[in-house]
């Protein structure tokens, strides 16, 4: 099969012209990757500001109605007067304590603690969960399973 030159540029340029179709294609898909990223970031901003908005507009409405909000919006507001008298009984046992700020408590240490706790708390009842002693016999708690059942006859977990 013999191509003459004209041919052989043909195909070239043929080639060539595909290779630009794919590379414009992947191009314009980029573009379009990138805008779906600029509007997705810009969504997560006005959802944010829309957060602000409507809390606001609850911080108006108890201030405006909350001491006799009507009948639908009466649990939500109630539910904020006991947050915000439990918030200033905190407040005074604080205040009658007579903390100087360097005696002060450390709140995020103490939020800290608490996670690692909760994870240490986590491990070990995985652990527990794991040495626990089969359910295929009525062997005693907390002694290793002494039974000669298979696995198979065991009763299935629910």
């Amino acid at each position: 099969m013999a191509f003459s030159v004209d041919e052989l540029k043909k195909m070239a340029m043929e080639l060539g012209q595909t290779g630009l179709n794919f590379a414009q294609g992947g191009l314009d898909k980029g573009i379009q990757l990138a805008s779906a990223a600029k509007y997705k970031a810009s969504n997560i901003k006005e959802e944010s500001n829309l957060r602000a908005a409507f809390a606001e507009l609850g911080k108006m409405y108890f201030a405006d109605h909350g001491e006799a909000p009507e009948e639908a919006y009466a649990a939500v507001c109630n539910q904020i007067a006991d947050i915000q008298a439990a918030i200033a009984a905190n407040n005074a046992k604080v205040a009658e304590m007579k903390l100087t700020p360097e005696e002060e408590p450390d709140v995020d240490a103490a939020a800290e603690a608490v996670a690692e706790a909760e994870a240490v708390a986590d491990e070990m009842e995985e652990k527990l969960e794991a040495e626990a002693p089969a359910e295929c016999c009525e062997c005693e708690e907390g002694e290793p399973c002494q039974c000669d059942k298979a696995e198979d006859d065991a009763p299935a977990a629910e």
